[in-house]
């Protein structure tokens, strides 16, 4: 028999397939997520379903013929069938998930944020992916989310987190009970993406914090078939030879053409789009600090979740100021905890419990209400001075 886990991200699609026969995962898939057509990122998504309520089936629809395409493509490669698939764990961000359900996501783009999602959903599979020949029998979990900008990927991560060692292990090589293991009381965890959602974990209370990165992490080095990654080592190096400067200008014999470092050209919007999102984490991460009445010394760990972390050049992140220097040493690097924590819901029936009870402790801020919160981001409108 499979599993089916899914991260539905606002820029990305990632599929893992679990067969618990072999106690393994078997495959993994990823996507882009068509949705983009509608908005670069949630907001713009809400605003667009916001103007045309007809725009949530549609973005819906995108969503569900691309996972089930993905999903016809392992049957046919692996040899199984739809059948097989007794589980399907999906863990998104609060408005994907909405969409996915055809909520109105309305009250979601003004303030007070209200969503529809406060606990996790255990459901037929038929009911969400439509006339698509899933066997009846197979269970959908959706989950819950602790506001309109801390989803579930965040909680499933902080599930992961709870349950599991995290020394640099994979997953796939874990049975699915998971494993137990001495995790830090006081740590930091991040996830960078399209958006920048932390959680700061201190003292037996939890603060979180959602900033919007853009798709400086993502999406803005598609056109050099290069990831964010790429373009913090190549500024790093550019800042170190003199030739861009902390508020991110080129030098002058740069600006018209770029400049070109380890084959990413880099130019004034590229720069620009990750000093803006390098400003959002950096002052997120001061401010949830800050709010807490904590400081660096107490952190004992910080984890960094997402695709982007994990080709995350530590030392070139320090060197512009996305990490605090404090907390370098203290790093561990985690993958997808989204798909990681999803694994676990399909298989622990005290999971979805503890996710959402975690949504009801969990403390979220809103940065812009935040005392001092502008002068903290103008503060960080800088790179690092190397």
């Amino acid at each position: 028999m499979v599993k089916l886990t899914i991260d539905l991200g606002t820029t990305y699609i990632n599929m893992a397939f679990y067969d618990t026969d072999k106690n393994s995962i078997i495959a993994y898939r990823d996507m882009p997520n068509r949705q983009s057509l509608y908005g670069r990122d949630v907001i713009n998504r809400i605003l667009t379903a916001t103007r045309d309520k007809s725009y949530v089936k549609k973005m819906k629809d995108l969503v569900v013929d691309d996972i089930c395409d993905a999903i016809d493509a392992f049957l046919t490669e692996y040899k199984y069938h739809m059948f097989d698939i007794e589980t399907i764990c999906l863990s998104g961000n609060t408005t994907m998930i909405s969409i996915l359900l055809e909520y109105d996501i309305s009250s979601m783009g003004i303030s007070p944020y209200r969503h529809s999602l406060d606990q996790s959903i255990v459901t037929d599979v038929n009911t969400v992916f439509e006339n698509k020949q899933f066997s009846p029998n197979c269970r959908m979990i959706l989950t819950g989310c602790a506001s309109a900008f801390i989803g579930g990927d965040i909680l499933s991560g902080l599930l992961y987190i709870s349950r599991h060692e995290v020394s640099g292990s994979d997953i796939s090589n874990q049975d699915e009970s998971g494993i137990s293991g001495q995790i830090a009381e006081n740590y930091l965890f991040i996830d960078m993406g399209t958006n920048g959602e932390m959680v700061l974990s201190v003292d037996g209370h939890k603060y979180a914090a959602s900033t919007a990165c853009g798709p400086a992490f993502e999406m803005s080095l598609k056109r050099q078939h290069a990831y964010g990654s790429s373009a913090i080592d190549a500024i790093a190096l550019g800042l170190m030879a003199g030739k861009i400067s902390r508020e991110g200008i080129l030098s002058e014999a740069y600006i018209e053409k770029g400049l070109t470092i380890n084959n990413i050209r880099l130019d004034a919007e590229l720069i620009r789009e990750i000093l803006l999102a390098k400003a959002a984490i950096a002052s997120g991460i001061q401010a949830l600090i800050k709010h807490a009445g904590t400081d660096y010394e107490h952190i004992e760990k910080l984890y960094i979740a997402g695709g982007f972390g994990e080709y995350l050049n530590i030392e070139n992140a320090v060197r512009i100021g996305l990490i605090p220097e404090a907390l370098k040493d203290r790093i561990s690097i985690l993958g997808n905890t989204s798909l990681k924590g999803a694994l676990i819901l399909t298989s622990d029936k005290t999971a979805t419990t503890y996710i959402d009870k975690l949504s009801k402790e969990i403390e979220v801020i809103q940065l812009a209400d935040t005392p001092n919160y502008q002068d903290i981001l103008l503060n960080n409108m800088y790179f690092k001075k190397i």
